[in-house]
């Protein structure tokens, strides 16, 4: 049996709350349209940019604004990275893995 390499996790700085216990779902009126982009700190964007934003537009509430997550830190996105992963592969197990996976 080959051994298996196991990877460290990335530590949050703030506090995180998990649960594999399913949960009861939220009422989601539509889909969200999803948005990723790299912010630059300048109105023409000629500076390097600095952080990483996950926009969701809710297109059902069409008052609210926009649900932004701000990553400023490569560890902060690396680690909202591997979470998304690890509850991927707790609800879709017998899904094809993503590249980089």
């Amino acid at each position: 049996m080959p051994n298996k390499i196991r990877r460290r996790r990335i530590k949050p700085a703030g506090q995180v709350e998990r649960s594999t216990m399913p949960k009861r779902a939220y009422a989601v009126i539509g889909e969200p349209q999803i948005e990723i982009t790299a912010w630059c700190p300048d109105d023409d964007a000629k500076l390097p940019p600095e952080q990483v934003h996950f926009i969701l537009h809710m297109p059902a509430v069409m008052e609210a604004p926009p649900l932004v997550l701000r990553f400023k830190s490569p560890r902060t996105l690396g680690f909202f990275i591997e979470e998304l992963i690890s509850y991927r592969r707790l609800v879709w197990a017998s899904s094809d893995k993503v590249k980089g996976e």
